[in-house]
């Protein structure tokens, strides 16, 4: 079965030869051309594993396209969908932002991660995408008074 995956490569005029593993350009995604080629052998009848040798990848990585011939996608459409995010969601927006005008500068990254159900890493990364400053700072109280005492 391999040989015959190698030799319908072969035919292929078209075809560049498998990229060696070693070569450090090769992502673990297949290319668009690894793809094509893949989903062709599929349709021509070899099986998985003889794919994997031919284009020198894993089998999971070519089980997957397998999989998504199965369901009727075309080799060419995206292969990842957008992630969605929860800064996002004008709802979340809105609680936090409430809870940011309340708190009266007592608002801390863990509560704003409590709110959001996340790290506070992501609670950072949150705040300082929607562009807000605190207003009692830490660094501004520190500058303060090293300005006062000098």
């Amino acid at each position: 079965m391999v040989d015959q995956a190698e030799m319908a490569l072969a035919q292929e005029p078209s075809a560049p030869a498998p990229e060696s593993a070693g070569d450090g350009k090769r992502t673990r995604f297949l290319s668009q051309e690894e793809r094509k080629r893949a989903t062709e052998l599929l349709m021509a009848g070899h099986n998985v594993s003889s794919i994997a040798k031919v284009l020198d990848r894993s089998i999971p990585t070519v089980s997957r396209v397998k999989k998504e011939v199965l369901k009727g996608k075309s080799w060419n459409e995206k292969r990842t969908k957008k992630r969605k995010s929860k800064f996002d969601n004008p709802d979340t927006i809105a609680r936090v932002t409430e809870a940011w005008n309340n708190a009266d500068g007592e608002l801390t990254y863990d509560k704003i991660a409590q709110i959001l159900g996340c790290s506070t890493s992501t609670a950072w990364a949150f705040v300082k995408s929607q562009g807000w400053r605190r207003p009692n700072s830490k660094k501004a109280k520190k500058s303060q008074t090293v300005a006062s005492t000098t």
